[in-house]
């Protein structure tokens, strides 16, 4: 992680902090960070992400999120942020934004000139969210899991969206959505909670 606040860089590693305009990048590894509002991100070898803003208020579950994805696979599953609506969420690529609406995101995002493709895949408990990807020539909007838009110009209109295999997202986002973890039942987050409030 390269923090921009300080000029330090430190070696990630499980319950390390990461803030605002922190930096993250991988080697040969692969990474994982879980924020405070729940929301979840895979990112695979040689890929760089920047934390642009982070902001949430646990009491209200609102907030405001912005990642871009520099380069390298990344998934993404939106937590209690992506809920309160509008363009709280959002993500970037080289090439595009990404507005989330609750939801799982697979993609692979590359400079301006290559290809970056953006899929909606579906949540962990099987339910569907929605993503809007939009840059300075169009918008389309990704509703149905398997859904994927590849294009490689901010200045290029996203094209439809196409139903791509199973296979074919294994193959292009398989690092990065193993990785995934299952959703917990509701039983299950209420009895975490109230653990939590008896210490």
């Amino acid at each position: 992680i390269d923090r921009k606040t300080t000029g330090e860089s430190n070696q990630l590693e499980i319950d390390l902090d990461v803030f605002s305009y922190d930096t993250v990048k991988t080697g040969n590894g692969k990474t994982a960070i879980e924020f405070i509002d729940q929301t979840r991100v895979d990112v695979t070898q040689h890929s760089k992400l920047i934390i642009d803003e982070f902001v949430y208020d646990p009491a209200t579950e609102t907030g405001t999120s912005k990642t871009s994805f520099v380069q390298g696979v990344f998934s993404f599953v939106s937590g209690k942020i992506a809920k309160s609506g509008g363009d709280s969420m959002v993500v970037e690529t080289p090439v595009a934004s990404i507005g989330i609406r609750g939801t799982t995101v697979a993609g692979r995002a590359a400079q301006e000139g290559e290809q970056n493709t953006i899929a909606l895949l579906r949540d962990s408990d099987g339910g569907v969210g929605q993503i809007t990807i939009s840059n300075g020539a169009g918008v389309q909007t990704l509703t149905q899991p398997g859904q994927a838009v590849t294009l490689s110009s901010f200045s290029q209109p996203p094209p439809p969206p196409v139903i791509i295999p199973v296979q074919q997202i294994q193959q292009q986002f398989g690092t990065a959505i193993q990785t995934r973890p299952q959703q917990r039942s509701n039983d299950e987050q209420r009895r975490e909670e109230q653990r939590q409030e008896q210490q």
